[in-house]
């Protein structure tokens, strides 16, 4: 693996082998370009359209990583993230979540009070993606539990203690 720049890898066609990614969108093409950019990387990826068809699938499927869309014109994010936070606990593990919206997160609705990993905004680097989700399913457990609000209003302070976390990440898979 070839690090050249601190947040973005050149990954192998295997980096993501077996792992489950739900992606949850209203769109059909961001849909059809998760699933063929991760599976092209070795994920098993599922898409959804729909909130209350995830909450359905959720009942037997555990993902690894759940990716996003924030917006959905009947349905709301919120009750999504708080399910696959609650499997997570009662799995005894974090189940990561990105969000890849159109959306800035500044412009969301103040009662929208919910914790996610990461926040992307469409349209998206393919390569920053990937490394993103590839960080995200390998950084320690400390820094996982970043609400939107506090990532956007110390977006500064949050990349540098990111980058260094995941630098001691990739340094401690490298030993």
């Amino acid at each position: 693996m070839i690090i050249s720049h601190l947040s973005q890898f050149v990954p192998s066609l295997s980096v993501l082998k077996d792992v489950q990614i739900l992606v949850v969108d209203n769109d059909s093409d961001s849909r059809y370009l998760c699933s063929i950019l991760f599976e092209s990387y070795g994920a098993k990826v599922t898409t959804i359209e729909s909130i209350a068809d995830a909450l359905t699938l959720l009942d037997w499927f555990i993902p690894d990583i759940l990716i996003c869309e924030i917006k959905f014109s009947d349905e709301t994010v919120v009750s999504l993230i708080q399910r696959v936070r609650a499997i997570g606990w009662s799995c005894d593990r974090i189940i990561p979540i990105l969000i890849a919206s159109a959306y800035c997160p500044t412009s969301l609705p103040q009662n929208l009070n919910t914790t996610v990993e990461a926040y992307l905004i469409k349209p998206i680097d393919i390569d920053c993606f990937v490394s993103e989700v590839w960080n995200l399913l390998h950084l320690p457990i400390a820094i996982k539990n970043t609400s939107i609000k506090s990532r956007v209003c110390k977006h500064k302070e949050w990349k540098r203690q990111y980058f260094f976390q995941v630098a001691r990440a990739r340094r401690q898979v490298l030993l």
